[in-house]
């Protein structure tokens, strides 16, 4: 095992806490998956837990893959046996429960697809419908709840038809295993002495109703919930609020060194979010040196702010082109250093947001990669991975090759970066606010500001917010405000440039082609 001299004091505290209902406050880049792999590898080498009697509960696929190589490392030599140490996320974990409980059919049964959902409501509903009918489904399975009627309750019945079961079916079938076989519910929590979970903050009521199922006294979760921003994906629900509710003795400890971003930009963040209230106690101090200012920039148009941030990215990469170095588009100086293509990551809220972006960066011939590709299907543009699982595993794995990066601030959770363009904030975009908002209005906004607290926090070493006053957005020209969440970053720690139009080259810097 890796020393323990490898962890800061606030880690080393939650690696080494006692048996127990604990809470691991865990901000952004204080080393929570380290914390994680060091719990799991003392419980196997110093405690001599079997690896059998862990249950280690990640987010996604690639999470799980990358937490089975840290804890490998961890125990070389050890002569630990770990093919029985269960690392899944909750929809793997409950999927193996079903196939070797063989219910709720028996023999083989498939997952439905995300994709061939809306081909499943084929003749119950018109194609333009069916998109927020399997939002309304997805809704009340994540609630804990079954479809009742109508096409909701014809969908479900189709699933049973086809031996399949969609994602959120795992947790209902599996809840249900546990009521109508409470022999099956007792030999699992026999086998499984230490429940150990990352990421818990987006864990829904239904994934946390199985996971607390399965765990005895030793229960450890990971999380930390000013990074919660998957409310969209069920009925309003708070893990942090409702596992101290469950353990009213429970341990809170929080990780509090921050080893990713320097420290303006940490500071920054801070005061934007602590406009949020905290679930868990907030502390939080920057590792690295202070840093440059927030750079804040405001445009007259979505396309100019495409093309200011285009030829901002080519002075940073330090090979600007004559054009952008005549025209004054360029930066000289402290924005002189080089980085690399993959250094760099423009993040946006909106999917619809990335075509000016590709549009400017082709223009300027620089490559990038665009992560979050739509699809239509029998007339529904959904992405290509919507369940979360699937969703965060295609679309947050580390971007890969010499290309620029553009994605969706929820897509680049998880992600650093040496250099952040956080674009597009303004009131109505980021926050995004929906007609339907309604009564949710307030706890909408404080996941916006939690969305938002996210980008800022995935840069490193430099940080550019911008917004436009004029946007087109699903189809409409919108006049919009610069965003609230803004205005809370200090004077000391943001500088602020409004951008009137392209300044125009300055004369006498053409070159003059007959006397090179």
């Amino acid at each position: 095992m890796e020393p323990s001299s490898e962890l800061d004091a606030s880690q080393s505290q939650a690696v080494h806490a006692d048996a127990g209902p604990l809470i691991v406050a865990a901000g952004p880049g204080t080393g929570k998956t380290r914390v994680f792999s060091h719990r799991v590898a003392r419980l196997i080498r110093d405690l001599h837990a079997s690896p059998r009697s862990i249950l280690a509960v990640t987010f996604t696929r690639s999470a799980a893959a990358e937490m089975r190589g840290r804890i490998r490392g961890l125990l070389a030599g050890s002569g630990a046996d770990l093919g029985e140490l269960w690392i899944e996320t909750c929809h793997a974990a409950a999927f193996r429960i079903l196939r070797e409980e063989a219910y709720p059919y028996q023999g083989e049964f498939s997952i439905l697809r995300e994709e061939d959902k809306p081909g499943l409501l084929e003749g119950l509903l018109p194609s333009s419908e069916r998109a927020s009918l399997l939002d309304e489904i997805r809704g009340l399975k994540q609630g804990l709840q079954w479809p009742q009627s109508g096409p909701a309750l014809a969908f479900q019945q189709r699933l049973q038809e086809r031996r399949l079961l969609d994602f959120d079916d795992l947790f209902l079938f599996v809840l249900r295993l546990f009521d109508e076989k409470p022999e099956s519910l007792k030999r699992w929590r026999q086998r499984f002495d230490h429940v150990i979970m990352d990421e818990f903050q987006d864990t829904s009521l239904a994934q946390y109703r199985f996971i607390s199922r399965l765990a005895g006294e030793d229960f450890c979760v990971i999380g930390d919930p000013d990074q919660s921003i998957y409310g969209f994906a069920a009925t309003p629900f708070s893990p942090f609020a409702q596992f101290r509710r469950d353990h009213p003795g429970c341990r809170v400890l929080s990780l509090t060194e921050n080893y990713r971003s320097q420290a303006v930009i940490l500071d920054a963040a801070k005061q934007v979010i602590a406009r949020n209230r905290a679930q868990v106690p907030r502390c939080l101090r920057a590792r690295l040196q202070r840093g440059l200012p927030v750079d804040i920039s405001g445009h007259q148009s979505d396309r100019q702010e495409a093309e200011m941030i285009a030829r901002r990215v080519e002075g940073l990469l330090g090979g600007a082109s004559r054009f952008t170095v005549d025209s004054g588009w360029a930066q000289t100086g402290e924005e002189a250093r080089c980085h690399g293509l993959a250094d760099i990551a423009i993040l946006y809220r909106l999917n619809a947001q990335a075509r000016l972006f590709e549009t400017a960066l082709e223009r300027a011939g620089l490559p990038y990669v665009t992560y979050g590709k739509k699809i239509k299907k029998d007339g529904v543009l959904i992405d290509e991975a919507e369940d979360l699982e699937d969703f965060r595993d295609s679309e947050t794995a580390a971007p890969r090759g010499e290309a620029i990066t553009l994605m969706t601030v929820h897509r680049a959770k998880g992600l650093e970066f040496p250099v952040v363009f956080l674009t597009g904030c303004e009131d109505g975009v980021l926050p995004f606010r929906r007609a339907a908002d309604g009564r949710r209005a307030e706890p909408r906004i404080e996941e916006e500001r939690r969305l938002f607290y996210v980008g800022m926090t995935r840069a490193r070493q430099r940080l550019f917010i911008s917004y436009a006053r004029q946007r087109f957005l699903f189809g409409k020209t919108l006049k919009l405000a610069p965003s609230a969440f803004v205005a809370d970053i200090a004077e000391e720690l943001r500088r602020i440039q409004e951008q009137e139009s392209p300044p125009r080259k300055r004369p006498g810097l053409q070159p003059d082609l007959f006397n090179l």
